[in-house]
């Protein structure tokens, strides 16, 4: 048996429930798309690939070519690592490019990341090795880089150079030692 007050319940709020029903994830998605699109302004999402050998136009600067190799033999590496040094050119426009130290990752497989790590490495101090634009200088230079990897890292790599002003994108650059 129908309860009467009920049925006059439901009647009377059918169409404030059905919009309820409908509005209530409509808002949810909005708020979420909203607060979502603006994530990859601050983070390198976006890449610019370039391949072996090649350059690109990337902040008024030209970046590229990249080289790697591994260099085998360095007592300063720890054990189960290898290190992979890499070379970046930087030619900046009229303008200063300033870039954060650039990340190493796999292209493949588990397409692990390594950070440029000359500072854990025992050597001495070279003020004319940069791991990082100048963004003071106009001048043409190379990025000489160092990253630790797994003997098991055998590449091929990418070596990713980002510019603050220019995130969300960034430039890969394809480099097989």
């Amino acid at each position: 048996m129908e309860c009467p007050v009920t049925s006059r319940w439901w009647r009377r709020n059918a169409l404030s429930l059905v919009a309820l029903c409908v509005l209530l994830p409509v808002t949810f998605g909005i708020v979420a798309l909203n607060e979502w699109s603006r994530w990859d302004v601050g983070h390198p999402t976006k890449p610019l690939s370039v391949g072996p050998g090649e350059s690109t136009e990337y902040d008024a600067a030209t970046i590229g070519p990249a080289t790697a190799e591994f260099v085998d033999g360095d007592d300063s590496a720890p054990a189960g690592t290898r290190i992979v040094r890499a070379s970046v050119a930087v030619a900046p426009g009229d303008e200063p490019i300033a870039c954060i130290t650039p990340l190493l990752r796999e292209t493949e497989g588990a397409k692990r990341q390594w950070n440029e790590a000359s500072a854990e490495l025992d050597r001495e101090y070279d003020p004319d090795l940069r791991t990082y634009c100048d963004s003071e200088g106009t001048d043409q230079h190379s990025l000489t880089l160092e990253y630790l990897v797994p003997e098991d890292a055998t590449g091929p790599f990418a070596i990713e150079v980002a510019a603050p002003a220019e995130l969300p994108q960034f430039v890969r650059l394809v480099v097989e030692p």
